[in-house]
């Protein structure tokens, strides 16, 4: 990278910035500000998303700039951090529509399930698909679906790995097709 007047400015404020002057903080970040929403922009494809990785950024470099050893590293360290928190936004998105996916599947087959399946004489609501249900398996079903809490959330509640709630919820969602499906076949499970 060319050294010009600009990365000079850049290194000088970051050593004032070690030593613990505001300013110098702020008018890093105001020298920095426009370039980094650029390439957040480029990457991220949303003024407001790219304007939330910037801010991320920016706090992650207050808290830390203090641990850089040569300030002439800042612009990779900070692009470096821009470029992480975009990923995170990014599969923060991905999880929120997958969330999102799920929910609209579970709805649509409750949304079935309560126009009542009947099998032969007997009718099969949803709340009785998800009575049938393990305690364990019911109470994952309950708070990710009708409460909302994602698997994280519900990975801390419960103190089990996110990938056991995945499982769970995945032989939850097939237990509830099988009953539906066997409703709909006329067996009573």
């Amino acid at each position: 990278m060319k050294r010009d007047s600009e990365h000079i400015l850049t290194e000088w404020l970051v050593v004032n910035c070690q030593l613990g002057n505001a300013n110098a903080l702020e008018q890093l970040m105001k020298i920095w500000y426009p370039k980094l929403l650029r390439y957040a922009y480029r990457q991220l494809g949303d003024q407001q998303k790219a304007q939330d990785a910037v801010q991320n950024t920016f706090e992650v470099v207050s808290k830390t700039i203090r641990k850089i050893q040569d300030p002439s590293c800042f612009a990779k360290w900070v692009y470096q951090i821009l470029q992480n928190k975009g990923v995170d936004i990014i599969r923060q998105k991905q999880r929120q529509d997958r969330l999102c996916d799920e929910y609209v599947q579970f709805q649509e087959l409750h949304y079935a399930s309560n126009l009542t399946v009947v099998a032969g004489s007997e009718k099969m609501e949803f709340d009785q698909m998800l009575d049938g249900l393990p305690p364990q398996l019911y109470q994952l079903v309950h708070l990710h679906y009708l409460e909302g809490f994602s698997m994280l959330e519900i990975s801390k509640m419960l103190a089990l790995p996110t990938g056991t709630i995945k499982s769970r919820l995945h032989q939850a969602r097939k237990s509830i097709q099988n009953k539906l499906h066997n409703s709909e076949s006329g067996e009573v499970r």
